[in-house]
Order: C-alpha cells, then sequence, then structure tokens
C-alpha cells in the first residue's frame, strides 16, 4: 500500500529577526514532508504591506476612520 500524504497550507507573517531561524528548524523536519514558498502571488508590495499594518493597527484602536460610513451612503442613495 502506497503512502500518500495531503500537504496542508499555512500562511504566516515573520519578523525579519527570527526569519533565518524558523527556515533553519524547517530544514529539520522530515525532506519531502513540506514545502517552502517564498514567493507568494498573493504577496503584498512593501506598500501594501505598510498600508494594511496601519489600518489593521487602527482597527485594533477601534479607529475606523479610514472606512466610509455606510449609514451615510446609504442615505445619499
Amino acid at each position: 500500500m502506497t503512502d500518500i500524504s495531503v500537504m496542508k497550507s499555512i500562511t504566516i507573517d515573520i519578523s525579519d529577526k527570527v526569519y533565518k531561524t524558523f527556515r533553519d528548524f524547517l530544514e529539520l523536519l522530515p525532506k519531502d514532508s513540506f514545502k517552502i514558498y517564498d514567493n507568494d502571488p498573493d504577496e503584498l508590495t512593501a506598500e501594501e504591506e505598510k498600508a494594511y499594518y496601519s489600518v489593521q493597527k487602527k482597527i485594533e484602536k477601534r479607529d475606523f476612520s479610514d472606512f466610509e460610513d455606510w449609514d451615510d451612503l446609504k442615505k445619499k442613495f
């Protein structure tokens, strides 16, 4: 009987400070037990990533100023 492995995917953001250590850790795993895709096709540009984290921080502080007020928009239409 052939062992057919199913691969699962995860996406993570890792600090530059620990990136190499994390990659080295992955190399300790059994060969063919993982695949690394360095160039994620969905990867954000540096500018997009900066904007994303900026908005994320605002949302965490309950600052929704970057978003339209939907109630006001509904009234306009």
